[in-house]
Parts: C-alpha cells; sequence; structure tokens
C-alpha cells in the first residue's frame, strides 16, 4: 500500500512540473503537519488520544499585477492541493484528500519575509469509516466520502534558495460528511506545519513593487435581490435511520459596500424530511413525552444575515441564521453556514455550502440562484 501511495505520488509531482514549466508563475509545495485532535465533544474522547501527522502536496499559481481585479487581494495564490492525514488510530484510519486552496497574503508581497492566510475545501476519502459490526466506535466518520476544510496562518521566506521558499504554520483541519449518513459528529485537528515550495518562475520573478489603482466606480451597486434554490441528502443523528433529500428556498437582499464585501439579508424556508421521519420516530420511542405527540411540523422558516467575500467572481460566503419559525425543537434555534459561491456572468450563481448548529453539521447544501 506504501509503495502505490509513493509511486502515485511521484508521478502527481512529475506531471506537474512538467505542466507548471508550461504555466508560467507556479509553484509546487510539500508541506509536512504533526498536531492533535481537539475535543469538541465529550463523545470523541476516546478518539482524541493520538497525535495525526501527514503532508500535503500542492500545485500552486500565482496572480500577477496584470489582474487589477485581485489587487485589492494582495495578488493571492491558487491552486490544487493533495492530503494525507495519518490520524495514528485504528479506528479513524487514514484520509486521502484532494482540496482547492487560495493563500491571501499580508504586506507587501516584494518582500522576503510574508505572512499569509491559507483557506481550503474538499472532498476526502476515510478509508475506516463507522460500521455497526466491524467498528463501531468511530463516531466522527460515518461514511468513506467526507468534506474537507482547512484554514491556516503561515510564515514564508522567500527564496531560501535560488528557487526555493520555506514555510512554518498553524493549521486547522475540519471533517464532516454534512450529516449524509450517520453517525457524524466529525472531527477537529490543530497542526503544526512546515514545508518547502518550488519556484519554477526563479528565472523570471513577478514584480510586485509597482503600485495598483484599486479606484474603480464600477464596484459602487444598489440593492440587489437573490432567490435562490438549495437541496441534498441528510439523515437523523441516531444510527441506522435513512437517508432523506431536503430543499432550501432563499430569498435575500445584498448591498455591496467595496470590490471585496457584500452584505446579505434574508429568509429561508426548509423542507427537511430526515426531521419529518425523526419526528414520528421520536413519537413511538419516547411516548412519555407530551411534546413527542408526532403531529409537530417539520417545516423551518428562518432569518438569515451574511457576508460575502467576493474574489474575482468567485465569492467565500459565511451566514448566520435564526428560526422564526420553529415547530419542533432539533438542535438549537440558531445556525450557520460557510461556502462557496461562482457566478456565471452577471446574474447566475451556484453555491455549496455546509450548515451547522454550534458547529454541529446539519447538512451539505448544492445550490443554484439568480442575483437580479
Amino acid at each position: 500500500m506504501k509503495y502505490k501511495i509513493v509511486t502515485g505520488i511521484l508521478f502527481f509531482m512529475i506531471n506537474l512540473t512538467l505542466w507548471a514549466q508550461k504555466e508560467g508563475h507556479t509553484s509546487l509545495h510539500l508541506e509536512y503537519f504533526y498536531g492533535t485532535i481537539l475535543k469538541h465533544k465529550n463523545k470523541v474522547s476516546h478518539l482524541a488520544i493520538t497525535n495525526p501527522d501527514g503532508f500535503i502536496l500542492s500545485y500552486n499559481h500565482k496572480t500577477t499585477p496584470k489582474n487589477n481585479n485581485l489587487a485589492a487581494y494582495n495578488f493571492p495564490d491558487w491552486g490544487i492541493s493533495f492530503i494525507y492525514h495519518n490520524f495514528d488510530n485504528a479506528v479513524l484510519g487514514t484520509t486521502f484528500t484532494t482540496q482547492l486552496n487560495y493563500s491571501l497574503y499580508f504586506g507587501n508581497r516584494a518582500r522576503k519575509n510574508l505572512f499569509y492566510i491559507k483557506l481550503g475545501q474538499g472532498i476526502a476519502y476515510n478509508t475506516n469509516p463507522f460500521d455497526l459490526e466491524t467498528n463501531n466506535k468511530n463516531i466522527a466518520f460515518g461514511s468513506h466520502l467526507l468534506a474537507n476544510t482547512t484554514l491556516g496562518i503561515h510564515y514564508k521566506h522567500k527564496r531560501v534558495f535560488k528557487t526555493f521558499d520555506a514555510t512554518l504554520g498553524l493549521m486547522l483541519s475540519h471533517y464532516s460528511n454534512g450529516t449524509i449518513k450517520s453517525p457524524n459528529l466529525g472531527l477537529n485537528t490543530l497542526s503544526l506545519t512546515t514545508g518547502i515550495s518550488y519556484n519554477f518562475d526563479a528565472n523570471n520573478p513577478i514584480d510586485y513593487s509597482q503600485s495598483i489603482d484599486l479606484n474603480n466606480s464600477s464596484y459602487k451597486e444598489g440593492i440587489k435581490l437573490n432567490l435562490q434554490l438549495s437541496g441534498g441528502i441528510n439523515s437523523a443523528g441516531n444510527l441506522g435511520t435513512k437517508q432523506f433529500p431536503f430543499y432550501v428556498g432563499t430569498v435575500y437582499l445584498d448591498k455591496r459596500l467595496n470590490r471585496k464585501s457584500i452584505l446579505q439579508f434574508g429568509s429561508e424556508l426548509f423542507i427537511s424530511k430526515f426531521l419529518k421521519e425523526l419526528i414520528a420516530y421520536n413519537a413511538v420511542a419516547f411516548p412519555e413525552f407530551p411534546e413527542e405527540d408526532g403531529n409537530s411540523d417539520y417545516k423551518r422558516v428562518s432569518l438569515m444575515i451574511g457576508h460575502e467575500l467576493d474574489i474575482d467572481n468567485f465569492s467565500i460566503i459565511t451566514q448566520l441564521g435564526y428560526y422564526v419559525y420553529y415547530p419542533y425543537k432539533y438542535e438549537t434555534r440558531y445556525y450557520e453556514r460557510i461556502g462557496v459561491k461562482k457566478y456565471f456572468g452577471q446574474k447566475w450563481f451556484a453555491t455549496a455550502s455546509i450548515k451547522a448548529h454550534l458547529f454541529l453539521a446539519e447538512s451539505i447544501d448544492l445550490g443554484i440562484g439568480i442575483r437580479l
């Protein structure tokens, strides 16, 4: 198995090297990390006993001052990463992740010493998810496929050698399947990282010293109406429960403040079939509780506020919601959502996000919408 992994990595690196040489301003980054599992719930205490480690192999593309739309973000790097995460725990197994990532830099990019934030979102494969007969202790991962989110802050020292940069960092990594299949308590790890980058453009580096005019009147907009339809599949937290579809209708207004920030305010309607089944199940399982009579409505309506970080037709969205129609008590009355949005032209967009209650995931939502 290890031989296959090493062979695959070498094949991946060779192909990226050949591609990168044709692509101009690119780099290849290899990073090792070592950390600890965060005990976000007492139920995962038996899992938070080891020190996971692994590596990240990334191909990164460097944006240049030629793209004035990215000047406000100090010309971020973007790329694709492969992550090998060994939890050093037979119950949790190992995860292999493919991820898209952005690196946002602080200060003058022409300096030799830089700090940057790295954001990543991807799909992971876990080798040893929950199984009632063979692995019933893994209540963190209920399925092979998981969503993975990483957030890190890093220090980079440029040109340690002519073509190499060195990095140090701190990374938070989250794995969850969005309750697509139970159980799904998820897992968070905090890791120290160290790495080295090979720059394919070492003989033709980007000149970041030139000044950029950030004033652009085209970023002044009025209030816009957004209509969005989202959905997916999920299940209740009980073991053995089936998967059901859910639907979310969202109507909200947004107002652009500047080239980076758009504020949102609106309402959402949730039609979650798993909640209908959970209400019926609890009415039978807990007849001693008067509120569990099976007659509660499974639909929910909320008010939502949010922020959209616009990065050249690609956005990072963060939202907070509160249920104003909440006939059946499920998790908390508040929820949070984090995700991404991609615009196609001036009006249409697609979204992918994770909705959670106090960081306990309820669903992974995929949606389409229009901005009028």
